[in-house]
């Protein structure tokens, strides 16, 4: 009874509210009410972004606000079509600000997606998840009637004129302001002609500025102020030096948006490191002042990585980023020096809280002649102390070398040293896929494989593999395939890439020889893929292991294939080869012989893995104390070549094959374990089997007749015929059947334009007439000694 009168009571107000509308649908108004009030109610989680994910999907938008700074994303059904402005109400300390919303159907319903600089700010104000979104009243609208703003100081020189720009072109629209607020700008997008046109801003990305403090009705004011050219007095201040918003680059829960998946700032195989330095600057960054000077050196090959990493933490962190090359601290003139070192540690103090890079660091302190100038180095040393002296924000100095040869006068300066090693196979892979994805690269190729044949490249080596790739897939693929790199497109930039590689090192460029061109032989071949491959897949049981295998030697009579060996090792396994004769070692002044040999090893190590091939070995390396040179160079040379390989894999995976036709001729101190600790003898075929591989091996790219069997041509040879004399058989028979088929051209029975290489048809008496020209390279005698050789050496045959 009492809920039909309070319905009757019900239908009577709606009557008088709305009297030209059926009481009925009083009841739908009321739910709709109800559910836009519990709409209101709901709570999101944060999720920070980088800035231009934010910039490019709101340029995706016919209506947006370019406000950046403070633009939100969520769910479309979190919001009515009306919704442009926004109340988000911090959960917890009930503070509140005004905001542009934008829906979105990719974004989680229980999310709020904010750029870095808005989350920063966000922070700053002490708004924690969980948030919720309220209405935005009109009344609320309000423009400041002045607004004080100082630029951040950064390591650039940014003057007042080109400052008055960028403020101009971000304020021509309306954009929300709230006391101590960061600003961040883009220049190329909000003034994209002082980008252009300004030299020393066409590499600064974005400048920073904070909102001192906002006017309105000659009252300081906290809330949220509208702002434009032309209702609000701009008031720029003196420069500041504050933290800027870092990059976050962690998903919350770890969920990855399809519209706002980010790249990390550096690149996967990297972000060990990065870790870990971040890890050991990171009290540095506390307020709690330490009796240490945050002097680091970075040490790795050229193209490793170093500025990435210097540049991701940096923007991880907060801080700005001062990167300075070692030539704009050097000079002719000593007084020179003092004054650039000491400019440029005041600039970095100046855009503290910073960290410095100095670029090419193991130059540094040299002088016009190459020698290291202690004075140098020593004011260098004092001018740390002022630069870590009485700062209010932190600056972080990392020195970054492409070699270790540092003096140890400099080394002691530094707190910590890191070192970036060449990455290993799943090192390379990873970043091979960060490269792709920043690009936004598509493949359909196995980044596992193409990481294997990458030995010894550095991240800028992989970036210009992909860059090499993109060129072969515009020049090869139609236009239905392009921009979808393939297999054949990495392995055509891997050939491009280690061909220039080799010769700039000054490898010579190995011919294609694989272990199809090697006939017979394998025993031989058995122990070189296990001794090679075994290092190269499994690098770390080695390495704890302590065991190292440096060492081959190839020895046996002249032609049976040494020489065609190494070449196939190296292409095989896809390795840098350094070939390297005797003579070619030795000079005439004094310590240049041995200097020549470390250069070797040094290249080899730099190519890492890497190949070097000794031939004629005994001719570089004899017996000590049996030559005959007054001067002791091959002595000399021995011992250096000793010194190498004893340290030749500490810091490099780097293998020596040598090939000899007398190892009873070179000093017995290569020939045990840890040096030539593998002795491999490379003899001439025995069984008609391995002879058969042999000829094989050479005549697979003939066209043979139906009358040629291998078999009965080996039947035919001469007993004591050597790999190099079934070359020189071949070679013959091949040319006799090209004479034939000149013949046949010039008796017009052919006509020459329709020749081809196919044409080429090698018969039996082509082969039979090569045979009966060749003499055995090797005699009876010859074949006795170098097996007796073997028995004394101890060696599998």
């Amino acid at each position: 009874m009492e809920e039909e009168k309070n319905s009757k009571v019900l239908f009577y107000i709606s009557r008088i509210i709305y009297p030209g509308y059926n009481p009925f649908w009083f009841i739908f108004y009321m739910y709709y009410v109800y559910f836009r009030i519990i709409k209101r109610k709901l709570t999101f989680q944060l999720q920070p972004v980088p800035d231009k994910i934010i910039s490019s999907y709101l340029r995706t938008k016919t209506n947006y606000f370019n406000d950046i700074n403070n633009t939100v994303i969520t769910h479309e059904q979190n919001l009515y079509v009306n919704d442009n402005l926004l109340q988000l109400i911090c959960s917890k300390s009930k503070n509140h600000r005004n905001i542009y919303v934008v829906p979105s159907s990719r974004c989680r319903k229980d999310m709020i997606i904010v750029s870095n600089t808005c989350y920063y700010n966000l922070k700053s104000s002490n708004f924690l998840s969980p948030v919720q979104l309220l209405n935005f009243h009109e009344s609320l609208i309000k423009f400041a009637d002045e607004v004080d703003i100082s630029l951040i100081n950064s390591p650039y020189d940014i003057n007042n004129f080109v400052t008055d720009s960028i403020l101009k072109r971000y304020f021509r629209t309306p954009k929300l302001l709230n006391k101590g607020d960061i600003l961040e700008i883009n220049i190329k997008y909000f003034a994209e002609d002082v980008f252009f046109l300004n030299n020393k801003v066409n590499n600064v990305e974005s400048v920073y500025f904070k909102c001192n403090k906002i006017i309105f009705n000659n009252e300081e004011v906290k809330d949220s102020y509208f702002c434009v050219i032309g209702e609000t007095t701009i008031k720029q201040s003196v420069n500041i030096q504050s933290f800027i918003p870092p990059k976050y680059t962690k998903m919350v829960n770890n969920i990855k948006y399809p519209d706002f998946e980010e790249v990390p700032l550096c690149a996967y195989g990297l972000q060990t490191y990065l870790e870990y330095i971040e890890k050991a600057i990171k009290p540095f960054i506390k307020k709690s002042k330490l009796n240490l000077k945050p002097a680091f050196l970075l040490q790795g090959r050229k193209g490793c990585g170093k500025e990435m990493l210097m540049s991701s933490l940096a923007l991880r962190l907060g801080m700005h980023f001062y990167k300075i090359n070692n030539s704009e601290l050097s000079a002719n003139v000593y007084a020179q020096n003092e004054t650039k070192i000491k400019n440029a540690f005041f600039n970095a103090k100046m855009a503290a809280p910073c960290v410095v890079s100095i670029q090419n660091f193991e130059t540094f302190g040299k002088n016009s002649e190459g020698q290291y100038d202690e004075r140098i180095i020593g004011y260098f040393a004092d001018e740390l102390q002022v630069l870590f002296e009485s700062n209010p924000f932190p600056v972080i100095l990392f020195c970054c070398s492409n070699e270790k040869d540092i003096p140890a006068d400099l080394k002691k300066i530094f707190l910590e040293t890191f070192d970036i090693n060449a990455p290993h196979c799943s090192e390379r892979e990873q970043n091979l896929r960060w490269i792709l994805e920043e690009r936004s690269i598509k493949t359909n190729v196995n980044l596992s494989e193409i990481a294997n044949k990458t030995h010894g490249f550095f991240f800028e080596d992989l970036n210009a593999l992909v860059y090499y790739a993109k060129i072969d897939n515009k020049i090869m693929s139609s236009h239905i395939e392009r921009n979808i790199l393939t297999q054949e497109n990495f392995l055509t930039a891997i050939d491009f890439m280690q061909a220039n590689y080799n010769e700039s090192i000054g490898a010579p460029n190995v011919p294609k020889v694989h272990w199809a061109d090697v006939g017979g032989l394998g025993k031989v071949k058995e122990e070189i893929i296990k001794t090679i491959n075994l290092p190269l897949k499994h690098p770390l049981i080695l390495k704890n292991s302590g065991l190292k295998r440096s060492g081959i030697l190839l020895f046996g009579p002249p032609g049976t294939g040494k020489t065609l060996i190494a070449k196939a090792v190296a292409t095989e396994c896809s390795l840098c080869f350094l070939s390297v004769k005797g003579p070619e070692l030795l000079n005439m002044y004094v310590g240049q012989s041995e200097q020549n040999v470390r250069d070797v090893f040094e290249r080899a190590r730099q190519a890492s893995p890497c190949i070097i091939f000794f031939d004629e070995l005994d001719s570089l390396a004899p017996n000590r104390g049996m030559s005959s040179d007054s001067g002791g160079v091959m002595d000399r040379v021995v011992s250096q070549l000793l010194a190498e390989m004893d340290g030749l894999n500490e810091s490099a995976t780097v293998f020596i094959i040598g090939a000899t036709n007398r190892p009873d001729l070179i000093d017995p101190a290569l020939l045990r374990p840890g040096r030539f600790d593998k002795l491999l003898y490379v003899g001439p075929c025995t069984d008609i089997e391995s002879k058969i591989a042999v000829l094989s091996a050479l005549t697979r790219k003939f066209r043979l007749n139906e009358d040629v069997d291998l078999a009965r041509v080996v039947q035919i040879c001469p007993d004591n015929i050597t790999g190099a004399d079934f070359y020189g058989i071949c070679a013959n028979a091949w040319t006799s059947a090209v004479r034939k088929l000149i013949t046949t051209i010039q008796t017009g029975q052919i006509i020459a334009e329709n020749i081809s290489y196919e044409d080429v048809l090698v018969n039996f008496e082509d082969f039979k007439t090569a045979i009966d020209n060749v003499k055995p390279s090797i005699t009876s005698e010859d074949l006795r000694y170098f097996e007796k050789l073997n028995k004394e050496l101890n060696t599998n045959t």
